[in-house]
């Protein structure tokens, strides 16, 4: 955004607290994600060891140069006395380790003997609980947001960023749904594998919200026609389309007030990129990477049926291997994503693909501007890839997959040809990659062109400008209909 919106210009409605179950599966959540602590035995260990070392030296040094028989007697008699309690110790720790590792196998098997009796029985899964438990808990805080809402008698229009709450069509003032994307519909088989009965739950909301609702926003015509025109059979009068403004990361990393910003400004992203490769999965390799000048690709976007990951990966693989190049690839998802961690293992590629997350905008920033080029091979977006205008803006060509929302922006067809690629074809993908490395000074030139001349002309203002519109557009129609 280009600025952010004042607090005292909106009001957050709604309940006072979230449900304590809820709040109780976030602290359990947090516990998960955080690093287990070392057992105990090896934090008092790698307290005492460092101790123990020089005090051994010191005896050792005592002894050798001892002169007496009686001092040798006593220095061994010191050393017996020392070694007796720091064995009951070690003895006891362990000890106590191996009884806490007993209970807590005890409680894990007996866990799993009751839920097994209870699946026997036909009951619930825990699974199949925690689902049902989310559910019931969603409805009800949807209906009470929905109550909160129809109190505020000075709204004349809403707006729901996405179509995942099907009650909003019970708010008494006009509601204007955004719908970014139905990717669950496009790739029903990928989302069926990754999430079966939730995922198929969640098309169920995203499919009631649109067919209850009357007005809609989208990003792209693709959305508008191919999706919600289509598919949900939606009349087009009803569907708005609004494109995104480019996403500027340049501030985010760049360097004023020195002799040189530029070098300066390079020498903070690349402080910046060391990291966000320390957040890496390989944790063993990235913990001692150190390298701030090495060679990349980057690919920025969460690991879905949908985003082509794999073809990405042959693609890469296949540099690597066969064509020689010396580039990492930078992921920002989780490795644990299935696919993707069987094709890492099976290609053994744990240390060439680097997968990352949880970065900070100015990590990101620093990752698109130190990397070679940015690749999207993603099937499906909602608009314009963000990862054209986020490259471009720290000084990165970018290229991606030739689908229709990248055609409904790129209309110049030498600056097609330049930048897209065929997302199905993996061979197509690496040798767009080689060839983007080998005129990456051009492809920018190319790109930088038509995002000074065209893209960077919108802004966030503007995006928000015409949500407003919009919004003021359908307050005005239920006045007159109220008259």
């Amino acid at each position: 955004m280009e600025a952010e919106i004042p607090r005292h210009a909106y009001s957050l409605v709604g309940p006072d607290q979230t449900p304590l179950l809820y709040r109780i599966y976030q602290l359990l959540q947090r516990r998960r994600e955080t690093k287990r602590p070392r057992k105990r035995f090896q934090a008092v260990r790698d307290r005492l060891y460092p101790i123990a070392v020089a005090h051994a030296g010191w005896l050792r040094g005592r002894i050798a140069s001892t002169r007496s028989l009686t001092a040798l007697i006593a220095f061994a008699a010191y050393c017996v006395s020392l070694a007796i309690p720091i064995t009951a110790m070690v003895l006891g720790m362990r000890l106590v380790t191996r009884i806490r590792t007993a209970i807590s196998s005890w409680f894990r098997q007996a866990r799993s003997r009751l839920w097994r009796s209870v699946a026997a029985l036909g009951l619930v899964s825990p699974s199949s609980l925690r689902f049902r438990l989310y559910e019931g808990m969603l409805e009800r805080e949807t209906a009470l947001m929905i109550q909160s809402g129809n109190r505020q008698s000075d709204i004349s229009a809403w707006y729901t960023p996405a179509a995942f709450w099907p009650k909003v069509t019970e708010l008494k003032a006009p509601v204007l749904t955004c719908v970014p994307d139905v990717v669950l519909a496009e790739f029903p088989v990928g989302f069926a594998r990754l999430g079966g009965v939730p995922m198929q739950h969640a098309y169920q909301t995203v499919a009631t919200t649109i067919r209850r609702n009357e007005n809609f926003v989208t990003y792209s015509e693709h959305i508008k026609r191919g999706i919600l025109v289509e598919k949900f059979g939606i009349d087009p009068g009803a569907i708005r389309m609004i494109p995104h403004a480019p996403n500027d990361l340049s501030r985010s990393i760049t360097i004023t007030g020195f002799p040189d910003n530029d070098a300066t400004g390079r020498a903070y992203a690349e402080m910046l990129l060391l990291g966000a490769i320390r957040k890496a999965s390989h944790a063993g390799y990235a913990s001692t990477f150190s390298n701030s000048k090495v060679q990349f690709l980057f690919y920025a976007s969460q690991f879905r049926p949908s985003k082509n990951v794999i073809t990405l990966l042959r693609a890469y693989e296949w540099l690597l291997r066969k064509k020689g190049i010396g580039h990492k690839l930078i992921l920002t998802g989780f490795s644990q994503y299935e696919s993707v961690r069987i094709f890492l293992d099976q290609h053994n590629l744990r240390s060439d693909v680097l997968c990352v997350h949880g970065l900070t905008e100015p990590e990101l920033a620093a990752c698109y501007k130190l990397a070679d080029l940015a690749v999207n091979p993603s099937l499906s977006e909602g608009g314009m890839p963000f990862t054209f205008t986020e490259a471009l803006s720290v000084g990165t060509p970018a290229i991606m997959a030739d689908i229709e929302v990248t055609r409904e922006i790129i209309k110049d067809r030498t600056l097609r040809e330049a930048s897209l690629f065929d997302p199905y074809d993996w061979r197509a993908l690496g040798e767009k990659i080689q060839w983007g490395i080998q005129n990456r000074t051009s492809l920018y030139q190319q790109q930088r062109k038509f995002y000074d001349d065209v893209l960077a002309k919108r802004s966030w203002a503007d995006v928000v400008e015409e949500h407003l519109r919009i919004l003021d557009e359908l307050a005005g129609r239920q006045k007159v209909a109220a008259k």
